[in-house]
């Protein structure tokens, strides 16, 4: 699988805004303007790497001293893409970070500028999955560099990202690079803040797959911006698919409110350092487990007595009950019946599940209210909240919506999202309980900060309605297009509507 290097526009849907204003300009074909052995001032051209943007770019030798470089080429200065080109080469020369390229010369060919910097090696596609935690880290601390200088990159992606012969990470393409809380001079910043606009439409700048949404939709940044671009990239770079220990990292990093991502680029590194402190108990208790071993031939009677209550069903709620790739749901079902009726919550869940949508089984809802409410009676959390909403709705039960706010507030107390978010429901329209919007809006805040996207869409029309909360029309349109992004259609909607 390749690894994603732009995103979509949010104006049209293929590659970033500067991208959008690129193909509506110039041909960024395979074939360069150079020719491959001609001369730029002191610089020869050896091999043209590609186009994108406003510019192309080439591998270039210096015929005087032999060394390596990178000649960016403008080809478009029009729709402000001249001011970004010169601003990302002021950056290179004058900023002189570790973190960017090495400024190696500027100039004049035929008329367009050009600027030449060190010669970086792109990353490895994929980057092997041990490699990413210390690679991230490097990227994390090249991200505080530029921060401390005072500056936002503001374009973070992995396309944006080369390295040294070393493996240092090299922050790239700083054409939207801008100072801390500055307004730009950009002639389509509009009040302060940097608003393509596109078709007669308001864009914000940035990459939709790793901008910001205060970036996409309101055309402002800061380091969080930057943080929240970091964290999409960790996703990225594990392909989608990070490990658990990674995952409460990137949830963090990529929240949508800025004030709660990580503070500084520097606490980001933090918490990839620090991923795997768990591991150093699991290295301790198999130290333990090897001390264990030595002593079993004095406790094997009592280890042996201990299998054997294992066995005779004493000790529920350990057998695994997740369904196998290829089983069928009749061979699911008969396999995982005998264990729910030994008591496993989880599995008298499966069971409630299967008969409750026909799985492998005839459906019979009374029949799965009654799995869910032995699973529920066990204080497991996802039965509570279905059997909840079986009691909401008088689904294989008497309809009692007094019932179904108890069992969604014992659920919602041991943090299932789905309770959560039905308990402030209740709460907003007083339905089985008084109506407490405060109280309705703080329990789907809660959900929709851990990732429900049907939360998500419930705080937003919180701040639409001013229900719970003050009226915030611009939060109202940030929880509503990080839902929209999960998939949520009530979010697309209300987005279209609004």
């Amino acid at each position: 699988m390749k690894r994603p290097t732009s995103g979509t526009s949010a104006a049209d849907g293929d590659g970033s805004i500067e991208s959008w204003l690129t193909s509506h300009s110039f041909d960024a074909g395979g074939r360069g303007l150079l020719r491959i052995g001609s001369v730029v001032d002191d610089w020869r051209v050896v091999a043209f790497l590609g186009s994108g943007l406003s510019a192309e770019v080439y591998r270039v030798i210096n015929v005087r001293f032999g060394r390596e470089g990178a000649l960016k080429l403008l080809v478009d200065g029009s729709r402000g893409l001249k001011a970004r080109f010169e601003t990302e080469a002021n950056a290179i020369r004058f900023l002189t970070l570790r973190a960017l390229p090495r400024f190696m010369g500027a100039g004049h060919w035929n008329g367009s500028q050009y600027y030449v910097m060190e010669y970086l090696q792109p990353l490895p596609d994929p980057m092997p999955r041990r490699e990413v935690p210390k690679f991230m880290n490097r990227v994390a601390k090249a991200v505080q560099m530029l921060h401390e200088a005072g500056f936002v990159h503001r374009d973070l992606k992995p396309g944006n990202l080369l390295v040294r012969l070393n493996g240092e990470p090299v922050l790239i393409d700083l054409g939207l690079i801008k100072r801390h809380g500055s307004a730009s001079d950009s002639h389509v910043v509009r009040h302060g803040r940097d608003i393509s606009i596109i078709d007669g439409k308001p864009v914000g700048v940035g990459t939709l797959d790793y901008a910001a949404p205060e970036q996409l939709l309101k055309g402002e940044s800061s380091v969080q911006s930057d943080i929240f671009a970091m964290g999409k990239i960790l996703r990225a770079l594990y392909e989608g698919h990070p490990p658990r220990c990674v995952k409460p990292i990137i949830r963090r990093a990529t929240r949508e409110l800025p004030e709660d991502r990580y503070a500084s680029a520097n606490d980001f590194a933090a918490a990839i350092r620090h991923r795997n402190v768990p591991k150093l108990a699991v290295v301790a208790l198999l130290s333990l487990l090897g001390f264990a071993i030595s002593l079993y031939p004095t406790f094997k009677p009592k280890l042996v007595a201990a299998a054997d209550k294992f066995v005779n069903g004493q000790r529920p709620h350990v057998e695994p009950v997740l369904k196998r790739p290829n089983e069928q749901d009749a061979a699911y079902l008969a396999r995982i019946l005998p264990v729910a009726e030994r008591g496993s919550a989880e599995a008298q869940t499966c069971v409630a599940e299967a008969y409750f949508y026909g799985r492998g089984v005839a459906t019979n809802r009374v029949e799965a209210v009654r799995w869910y409410t032995l699973a529920a009676n066990g204080g497991y959390a996802p039965a509570q909240a279905s059997l909840g909403l079986c009691a909401f709705r008088g689904w294989g039960c008497r309809k009692n919506v007094d019932e179904a706010v108890k069992w969604y507030t014992l659920a919602a107390e041991q943090g299932d999202l789905s309770a959560m978010n039905n308990l402030a429901f209740c709460h907003l329209h007083g339905i089985g309980v008084e109506r407490d919007e405060a109280k309705g809006f703080n329990w789907a805040l809660e959900a929709a900060q851990r990732g429900s996207a049907p939360a998500q869409t419930l705080v937003a029309e919180c701040y639409l309605d001013g229900r719970g909360v003050e009226q915030d029309v611009e939060r109202a349109e940030t929880w509503l297009y990080r839902a929209a992004r999960l998939g949520n259609n009530r979010a697309k909607m209300l987005l279209n509507t609004h």
